[in-house]
């Protein structure tokens, strides 16, 4: 049985959501289901322990869960109602869950706009004491659990300094080489046409002499690594100008055509000869730590309800 088209009703509109309970806090928030309701929308939780075909009807799913059998459920249900839009394909999620990939987008078609650190995948550990393997990366480098699952071992990134820092480190690792940004990390959210830019702080500059201090450690975890802003030379913080409006929502914009995602956030950072480059990209962030999400995100399931029904999007 197919979706049935009906017209925007602001009575009754009903959207499934499929997430973990950690996730639900930062997006399933009061303040937002207040801002949805005022146009019509109602966000309902999807039960896991049923097949999803079961449940419904639902005008819009939005989800953030990755195991195989939520995606036969999925497929299932899409099958029955094709018509109706999941937020995002899990085919297009797929391609922002292995970290040496995700970037791949950036480099074939935003390469004119922005840059990425150079990097290499190592899923043997015997390989990261290889020269032959590693000899191309300069020091520091960023290593990062090559797959992200959501749980907390995927976010176990450390600080690497020097070769001996690689002993110990769980493969399948991507290790990046780290760029110099002055400890300023810029977060864009991205929510359909929308792009939000935050600074954020972000690891200190590395000198050349931490590299080749043999009493430090070889490699330290970002947990223990100050993410304060440097001070400047009368002790006040360094202020640090925000990347213009305009090239970040090209940015943005490409980015989102070329993964075919919706809810993204990604990690942009200015180096200190003024190059731009994509470190990270993340797949249906905490949009709760931006300023105005309930509307931002409010205005995205609005127009995604009017397309599907045919209709320019109303205010």
């Amino acid at each position: 049985m197919g979706s049935i088209s009906r017209a925007v009703d602001p009575e009754s509109y009903t959207i499934g959501y499929a997430m973990e309970a950690k996730r639900k806090g930062s997006f399933i928030q009061p303040s937002f289901l207040d801002a949805a309701s005022r146009r019509g929308m109602r966000f309902v939780a999807i039960d896991m322990s049923r097949p999803l075909a079961e449940q419904g009807p639902f005008d819009i799913i939005v989800h953030k869960i990755y195991d195989h059998a939520w995606r036969a459920h999925l497929e299932a249900f899409s099958a029955l109602h094709p018509g109706v839009p999941v937020v995002d394909p899990p085919a297009a999620i797929d391609r922002v869950l292995d970290r040496f990939t995700m970037l791949d987008a950036v480099v074939s078609g935003l390469s004119h706009l922005v840059s990425v650190p150079k990097q290499i995948v190592v899923r043997d550990a015997a390989d990261l004491l290889s020269d032959a393997q590693i000899g191309g990366l300069r020091f520091p480098l960023i290593a990062k659990p090559e797959e992200v699952d959501g749980s907390a071992a995927s976010h176990d990134l450390c600080l690497v300094y020097r070769a001996e820092g690689l002993r110990g480190i769980h493969t399948p690792v991507v290790l990046q080489e780290f760029v110099n940004h002055g400890g300023a990390l810029f977060k864009v959210y991205v929510v359909g046409g929308s792009a939000t830019c935050v600074r954020r702080s972000s690891l200190p500059d590395v000198p050349e002499s931490r590299l080749r201090d043999a009493d430090a450690p070889a490699a330290v975890p970002f947990a223990y690594i100050s993410n304060q802003p440097l001070p400047d030379k009368d002790g006040g913080v360094v202020e640090v100008e925000m990347p213009p409006a305009e090239f970040v929502d090209e940015v943005a914009r490409e980015l989102r055509r070329a993964l075919g995602l919706n809810l993204i956030n990604f990690d942009l950072i200015r180096g200190n000869d003024g190059k731009y480059f994509v470190l990270d990209i993340n797949y249906c962030p905490a949009y709760s730590k931006v300023p105005g999400f309930e509307q931002i995100l409010t205005d995205f399931f609005w127009e995604m309800l009017n397309a599907r029904n045919g209709q320019e999007p109303q205010v």
